[in-house]
């Protein structure tokens, strides 16, 4: 019992001892806070120095400041309003101290709340200098008012030392504008401008299209619709950039904006791990810019235009894969589901208009669905192509019937791509090595293709009215001539088939006839739309407007926007209505944009029956007798037996001293017998006999001499990628980490950094990059590019605890 008391005892003065003390320390100096108290009746100050200071609270209204530099800090947000009235929050950072013993204010500062005083004095200093500037100067980063802000520091500080505040900083973090607010103001400023008057814009994009291929297609007399625009109007060549991806280049042309700031990298979001669409993109495109001010949008099949966010236009379908019933409003969903065209419902007679393959052929390719079968493809873009221009033209007719006319058209025919990368292997004139039954199925693929968009191109002609701007445009040209690819992509990568300029033509009442060379970038299409549509280019886009282009137009220059960004684009509207995932990605895979990660480093087998396409055919006792070999060499080497393998295939080059399948059967068997240098050469070899995904294969093998720490080896088989293949990012990527690895730093950065130019949302690039500098103490570098890899790809942990790391030691 005397024990009980005795603990109880204590357990009370202990309690007592910490109440005390946290009474006490609530006026105790600290190091990290400033805390004063100012007196209600006379508004004196009393601040907590260098002992326990008693502020009785029925006295004094006491306060509490995070210090820096021995001073208050004070984060806040205000709300002014800019010259034109647009109400504009304001984030602000103050440091303050108090300059005499008292507050001036100190009854207004005890009745408000120091909250709302502090809030009401900066605001009205800060209101004494905004309400005489324009908006769009508050919010552009580079205007006199943002570069020199020592008149506003000096306002706000003149103004709270008649408080008694001695202000030693104060620094604007960022101006918020109201969207509504802002686009209200510059509508009514348009509509002050005669110049605004808008004009109707029909966008066509042709993508990959060259002009090497269309001036040849013209000669023969088979685009004569796009022959007479090219006459009447003016043309240019399109500068593009790098790498030349088709979904960031469409993103680049349709908001004017830099990949950086729009945000589409790739064709993968790889923050969701989607198709990229509108919710990869970070800023407004043209039609959403467009829309907000009154001028009607009619979009088919546009990258990252679905699903929309522009309430009063029209949207149909995405690229790559037809998606049916991907259209806005969805009241025009039955009328969409009338015209357009399912794949399954083309048949052998379409698809034999364009290529010259037989029954039996049509029947073995849609029988099996391989879904990169080259038929199967095909038929899929004609199914594609004239499903999104029915859609578009009879919704247009139908718009135009009912009184409502959209001012901006824009279609893209991006099937041309998909056909470039298929059949100009098999495009006129013939060259040797070139499967001659390929070449025989295929070789009028390409022009019967063009001539049938050609034709399209023609309807929309015949139905504009007279006075629509007509464009036709591709981002990036495609290797023609000698240059064209000699075989399918079969699920390799094929962007370097891609090349510069692109094509650029333009017809219209408001189009000056061609007056000699011109060019034009990617990031001039957008300011060009806009000043056709009657509105001013934003200042955040690098393009010009293509005024040599423009008879009687003019750039609008007497409405200034900084950012279309601060006042246009709405969340998209949600949708049930997107591509499924794996089959874009096979679609993608199929004409060489996506590498097949279902592609392994294995022995290659024959059939028994020669194929057909065959560049140099063998007897056929000859190829049975060698396909014998080099799958008996398969089965060896599977067993592991690989000397007996070896000489299998050597017998199968001696039969077939022509097909590249041997030799690489046979580099892959003296590699796992460690005879490095042999297998090099049978490598090598099989590349110049015209190897399939040879690309893939120099990755493959330099992973396994990385795995058997090789690395000189891998490094030097990868420069030797290098040179057959120049613009792979796979192999840029992996020789620079091989370099890095072998401490070649000088050359294995430049290298990364040029991986990452080919493309720029590889986070394993990024993050190696990030690894480097952060090795070398540069974690400043480490933290931008580590940081860059996370907004691609949110999920990464062990990036994230690198990022951590590297914060501490800033």
């Amino acid at each position: 019992m005397h024990r009980n008391r005795l603990a109880q005892s204590l357990l009370l003065l202990v309690s007592l001892v910490v109440v005390i003390y946290l009474l006490i320390s609530l006026y105790l100096p600290s190091s990290r806070w400033l805390i004063f108290g100012i007196d209600k009746r006379t508004g004196r100050v009393r601040l907590v120095e260098q002992r326990v200071t008693f502020l009785p609270p029925y006295q004094f209204y006491r306060l509490k400041f995070e210090k820096r530099e021995g001073f208050a800090q004070r984060d806040g947000l205000i709300r002014i309003n800019s010259k034109e009235g647009v109400p504009v929050t304001v984030t602000y950072r103050l440091r303050f101290g108090v300059s005499g013993d008292r507050i001036a204010d100190a009854r207004r500062v005890v009745d408000e709340g120091w909250n709302a005083w502090i809030r009401a004095r900066v605001s009205e200093a800060v209101s004494a200098v905004t309400s005489q500037i324009p908006v769009e100067d508050l919010l552009s980063p580079n205007s006199q008012f943002n570069s020199q802000r020592a008149p506003l520091r000096e306002t706000v500080a003149r103004h709270l030392a008649r408080s008694g505040l001695r202000v030693t900083a104060f620094e604007i973090v960022r101006f918020d504008v109201d969207h509504e607010e802002l686009l209200r103001v510059k509508r009514a400023e348009l509509r002050r401008d005669a110049r605004s008057a808008p004009t109707r814009v029909a966008i066509f994009a042709l993508d990959s299209a060259d002009w090497e291929l269309l001036s040849e297609l013209a000669s023969d007399g088979r685009i004569p619709n796009i022959k007479a625009l090219t006459q009447g109007g003016t043309i240019a060549s399109s500068q593009t950039i790098q790498p030349t991806v088709s979904s960031m280049l469409w993103t680049t042309a349709a908001t004017g904006l830099p990949p950086d700031r729009h945000g589409v990298l790739d064709f993968i979001d790889w923050s969701r791990h989607t198709p990229v669409d509108s919710y990869s993109r970070r800023a407004p495109a043209i039609w959403d810019i467009a829309d907000a001010f009154g001028r009607q949008a009619l979009v088919t099949n546009w990258w990252t235009a679905w699903p929309p966010a522009a309430r009063s236009s029209i949207f149909f379908d995405e690229p790559v894969v037809l998606v049916p019933n991907a259209i806005y409003p969805a009241d025009l969903a039955s009328r969409a589901e009338s015209v357009a065209v399912p794949g399954q419902t083309v048949g052998y007679d379409q698809v034999h208009r364009f290529m010259n393959i037989l029954p039996s052929e049509w029947d073995r390719a849609t029988s099996g669905r391989n879904p990169i079968d080259p038929i199967n493809v095909f038929r899929d873009v004609l199914a594609k192509t004239w499903s999104d221009h029915r859609v578009a033209i009879n919704v247009y007719n139908d718009q135009r019937q009912q009184g409502r006319d959209p001012l901006l058209i824009m279609v893209s025919y991006e099937g041309t791509d998909a056909v470039n990368h298929l059949f100009a292997p098999f495009h006129p004139p013939y060259r040797d090595g070139i499967s001659q039954e390929d070449y025989r199925r295929f070789w009028p693929t390409v022009a019967n293709y063009y001539a049938e968009v050609d034709r399209l191109i023609g309807e929309w002609i015949n139905v504009l009215p007279r006075d629509t701007t007509v464009m036709i445009v591709s981002a990036n040209g495609f290797r023609w001539g000698r240059d064209r690819p000699r075989e399918m992509p079969k699920g390799g990568s094929a962007l370097s088939d891609h090349r510069n300029p692109g094509v650029f033509i333009a017809y219209g009442p408001h189009i000056s006839p061609s007056r000699g060379t011109h060019s034009i970038s990617i990031y001039d299409l957008a300011p060009t739309v806009l000043t056709l549509l009657g509105l001013p280019q934003s200042i955040d886009m690098p393009g010009r407007t293509a005024t040599w282009a423009l008879r009687d137009l003019q750039p609008i220059t007497s409405v200034r926007v900084v950012s279309y960004s601060e006042f246009v684009g709405d969340r998209p509207i949600a949708t049930s209505a997107h591509v499924e995932a794996q089959q874009y990605q096979r679609a993608l895979q199929a004409i060489g944009h996506l590498n097949d990660p279902m592609r392994k480093l294995t022995s290659v087998p024959e059939d028994q029956q020669q194929p057909a396409k065959e560049a140099t055919p063998l007897p056929p006792e000859k190829w049975g007798t060698y396909a014998y070999y080099n799958n008996l060499g398969v089965e060896l080497r599977g067993k592991g037996q690989l000397k007996d393998a070896i000489d299998a295939f050597q017998r199968a080059i001696e039969f077939n001293p022509n097909r590249p399948t041997p030799y690489l059967n046979l580099a892959m068997a003296l590699f796992d017998r460690q005879q490095y240098t042999d297998a090099e050469e049978a490598f090598m070899e099989a590349v110049a006999k015209g190897l399939p995904n040879a690309e893939n294969y120099f990755v493959d093998f330099a992973a396994l001499y990385r795995q058997r720490d090789l690395t000189s080896r891998a490094i030097a088989l990868l420069e030797k990628g290098k040179e057959v293949f120049p613009q792979s990012y796979a192999i840029a990527a992996n020789l620079g980490s091989a370099l890095l690895a072998a401490n070649r730093y000088s050359e294995g950065v430049p290298e990364l950094e040029r991986a990452l130019g080919l493309q720029p949302s590889s986070t394993s690039v990024l993050n190696n990059l990030g690894i480097f500098y952060a090795k070398k103490g540069d974690y400043a570098r480490a933290l931008d590019y580590w940081n860059r890899s996370l907004s691609i790809e949110p999920h990464q942990p062990q990036i994230r605890q690198a990022v951590e790391a590297a914060r501490t030691r800033l």
